[in-house]
């Protein structure tokens, strides 16, 4: 957020900041502050009190002059001082309560900004004022990720800013800008300008939606290049479904035979995925659920007295003389399982859990 954002409603009591708390603070949403943001909210509360100050208290010697008596203002300088330092720290709480974060003032090299500032480039103007909107336009930098690195989704960084004539082309970021993220090799395509709350809040739910429409779309395409949904199941698969028994997944299995006699010795990897479906967890993540069908070998022990009194058996036999009792055999079953992931922004897979689909 920008300085005029905050201005516009000093202590967050209106609707659309409200919007913006809540989010904030159930996690659907990180929101950050720039400390130079901070500093000047400070300073611009402070001008606000001071010229108050200064109008009560012309008004109460005009008072006093009409009715020829002397008259003190309840609003003294101590007063305004007391009310700017009460105001910094409830901010900062209410901030802190809410999960917002302020970004400390970036350690950008003043010949990198000198220059932007002699060639009059955005966010500094014609006249060479921009300094702390260059601080700020840092900070908004540090976010956005690399030219060459993969996101779930777009955008991954809002700027919400009114001030259009430095930040701002348009609907969009000022091609100056646009410039230097291809410069510093930053992705360009990522970042969205809002201009005040309330329109941010308008399209707040409908962002969420298209940040999971796309995120789908880009999974069902394949379109990632160094992220296959197909590959995370099979590693999965490859270290916690190969050599485990059908009883690890808690489900009961056809026919008679004892579920933890069941052993899992290979899978093939032929397998679609199916139903998939995306939605946002939080600000950073997504829940990824589909499902698969597992074509699973599986071996297990029976016993011979079944075998030699059964008409017909679904199994082949590996070894007949396992011992005088039972023999190993092997059968192979399709298996459908409802796999759960959690993914976030940048492509890593932080949870994953299996469950056998009851086809009763």
């Amino acid at each position: 957020m920008d300085t005029n954002i905050i201005v516009a409603d000093f202590n967050f009591k209106k609707p659309a900041a409200l919007i913006l708390l809540q989010q904030a603070k159930i996690g659907m949403l990180e929101v950050f502050v720039p400390e130079v943001v901070l500093d000047e909210v400070e300073n611009k509360f402070s001008q606000r009190l001071e010229k108050a100050h200064r109008d009560i208290t012309g008004e109460i010697e005009i008072i006093a002059y009409l009715n020829d008596e002397e008259m003190r203002t309840p609003v003294t300088e101590e007063f305004v001082a007391c009310s700017v330092k009460k105001y910094r720290k409830r901010i900062e709480q209410l901030f802190a309560d809410h999960n917002i974060r302020i970004m400390p003032y970036p350690k950008t090299k003043h010949k990198f900004l000198a220059k932007k500032a002699m060639l009059k480039k955005k966010p500094f103007n014609t006249n060479e004022k921009g300094y702390r909107d260059c601080l700020i336009w840092e900070n908004v930098k540090s976010l956005i990720s690399g030219a060459g690195e993969e996101i779930a989704s777009s955008p991954e960084l809002i700027f919400i800013t009114d001030n259009h004539t430095d930040f701002m082309s348009g609907e969009g970021l000022h091609e100056d800008l646009i410039e230097e993220l291809d410069q510093a090799d930053l992705q360009t395509e990522t970042i969205a300008v809002y201009r005040n709350l309330q329109d941010f809040g308008d399209r707040v739910m409908k962002l969420y939606l298209t940040q999971e429409d796309i995120f789908k779309g880009r999974l069902k395409n394949d379109e990632f290049w160094d992220f296959k949904l197909k590959n995370i199941i099979t590693e999965y698969l490859d270290e916690n479904y190969s050599g485990h028994n059908l009883s690890d997944f808690e489900f009961v299995a056809p026919g008679d035979f004892a579920e933890d006699e069941r052993e899992i010795t290979g899978y093939h990897e032929d397998f679609d995925i199916k139903n998939l479906s995306v939605k946002k967890l939080n600000a950073d993540e997504f829940v990824v659920d589909l499902n698969i069908d597992i074509e699973t070998e599986l071996e297990f022990f029976v016993d011979k007295s079944d075998y030699y009194s059964a008409s017909e058996v679904s199994y082949g036999v590996i070894d007949f003389d396992w011992n005088d009792h039972v023999m190993l055999v092997s059968q192979t079953e399709i298996i459908s399982f409802a796999v759960t992931m959690i993914i976030n922004s940048k492509l890593e897979s932080k949870s994953f859990e299996m469950n056998k689909i009851d086809e009763d």
